[in-house]
């Protein structure tokens, strides 16, 4: 049964045969329609929910502080102390 030769497969290359080819032809365009129709709803699910979880507007009207140059300085500073030990280890 699952190791039958098919009638519309050549056994030595696998290929269908005309006989195959013809008899899947009608449905042709029906089957890429319906390929189509899936991969719009699919991917205009996924384009939505893309947008939709992208809008990160959470702390847009919390102000930012300015930053004096002595204290951006120390900050490098601390920050290249610990890459550097991160690094060592």
């Amino acid at each position: 049964m699952p190791l039958e030769k098919s009638p519309y497969q050549d056994p030595r290359t696998f290929k269908m045969t005309p006989a195959m080819i013809r008899a899947r032809q009608p449905f042709f365009v029906r089957n890429m329609i319906g390929l189509a129709a899936l991969l719009g709803v699919s991917g205009g699910v996924y384009l939505y929910t893309y947008k939709f979880l992208h809008k990160d507007n959470d702390f847009s009207d919390v102000p930012i502080p300015p930053i004096d140059e002595k204290e951006l300085a120390q900050l490098k500073k601390e920050y290249e102390e610990h890459k550097r030990q991160r690094d060592s280890k």
